[in-house]
């Protein structure tokens, strides 16, 4: 739809001395809401919509990936004060996602695992890509991230967020990330707040709990 509106001018004609009156009609076209463009400033490149209730990646104008919520993994490690912790969240598996990894883990898009780098579980992967991530991944899901097609993101908790991961944030030649090895701007806020908010201060009670992006996303500023 489109909105219209009217200016009326009055003007005195200096030639004539007559009063002059200009009617202008002006036809707007009804502003149409577009989707925050996607950002570039981190791995997973998400469109915002405007309802903030989901992150979307869209690949030649279709959306590929939609997370719509987070889930805790149970396979989390609980937070213990002065270890360090690496974090993997997942959103597509082989194109799927739904699915289910080499240990029979099922798993939806925005799948997220958070375990202790220094246990011996995550030690004796260290063999796989990247300094941690891999090593998470490979303890957390039974498989090599290497024998999956895995679109996800990395970060790691050390008594505060970080959101630098080489082997997830950006892979070669990934259509769903940019050239960055840091995180997403709007995955960031979602996860800072599970991992800040919930995870290292509750204990075992968010561990498999689910989170809506809605109730995440709410004060997000693109």
């Amino acid at each position: 739809m489109a909105e219209s509106s009217v200016t009326i001018q009055h003007e005195v004609d200096p030639a004539t001395g007559k009063l002059i009156t200009t009617v202008t009609k002006t036809i707007c076209a009804t502003p149409v809401y577009q989707d925050v463009p996607q950002l570039r400033l981190g791995a997973a490149m998400f469109n915002v919509p405007r309802e903030k209730d989901k992150l979307v990646i869209k690949v030649g104008g279709k959306e590929k990936v939609v997370v719509k919520t987070m889930r805790l993994s149970c396979q989390s490690d609980t937070y213990q004060k002065g270890h360090r912790y690496g974090g993997v969240v997942i959103y597509l598996y082989n194109g799927k996602s739904d699915w289910r990894t080499a240990n029979n883990t099922h798993a939806l898009s925005g799948y997220i695992i958070i375990q202790d780098t220094d246990s011996k579980n995550v030690k004796q992967w260290r063999s796989e890509p990247g300094q941690v991530h891999g090593a998470v991944y490979r303890n957390a899901f039974g498989e090599s991230v290497n024998n999956a097609k895995v679109v996800g993101e990395g970060f790691a908790f050390r008594e505060k967020f970080e959101m630098v991961s080489g082997v997830f944030n950006n892979p070669s030649g990934s259509e769903f990330h940019d050239s960055r090895k840091r995180m997403n701007e709007a995955s960031v806020h979602c996860l800072r707040k599970i991992v800040t908010d919930y995870w290292k201060y509750g204990g075992s009670s968010y561990i498999g709990h689910t989170f809506k992006i809605k109730d995440l996303l709410w004060d997000f500023k693109d």
